[in-house]
């Protein structure tokens, strides 16, 4: 995030990183947007539609939120798996969860499933990376 009272659903990896499995509290929900606090920091994210034409916001919400700790996010990854989630990283020989982990789901408006062998991920407004997968596992990353 660039910002922490300003983050889009869209995805931006831009400015510093809210690592997996960080504890939140003072959780708030609504239609559009989540508020939380973690680390005495307060965050805002705001659900932007058009970039995820597939999911509703509290689909998107789910995503972003868990009651599992890192752990649980975790367990049955490889230690290399591990590591690159903690940098916010995509590797290659990483597993499609372990992605969704690291770096989130890519917005929907450029990669319509997670399915696909392709996903698309915005570094921001102008720029993206795709990644690559074969038999489930990372082959290339552009990021």
């Amino acid at each position: 995030y660039e910002k922490p009272d300003r983050m889009y659903s869209t995805g931006y990896q831009k400015g510093a990183m809210l690592p997996a499995g960080s504890e939140v509290t003072d959780v708030n929900r609504s239609s559009r947007k989540l508020e939380f606090v973690s680390g005495g920091t307060k965050y805002t994210m705001e659900f932007m539609a058009k970039h995820n034409p597939g999911i509703t916001a509290d689909q998107w919400i789910d995503r972003v939120l868990t009651s599992r700790n890192f752990a649980a996010l975790t367990s049955g990854m490889t230690a290399a798996e591990i590591k690159a989630i903690k940098e916010g990283k995509v590797q290659n020989g990483m597993s499609k969860k372990a992605v969704l982990v690291s770096v989130g789901y890519p917005p929907e408006v450029r990669t319509a499933s997670t399915d696909a062998d392709t996903w698309t991920y915005w570094r921001d407004r102008f720029r993206n990376y795709t990644v690559q997968f074969g038999n489930g596992k990372v082959t290339n990353s552009g990021q």
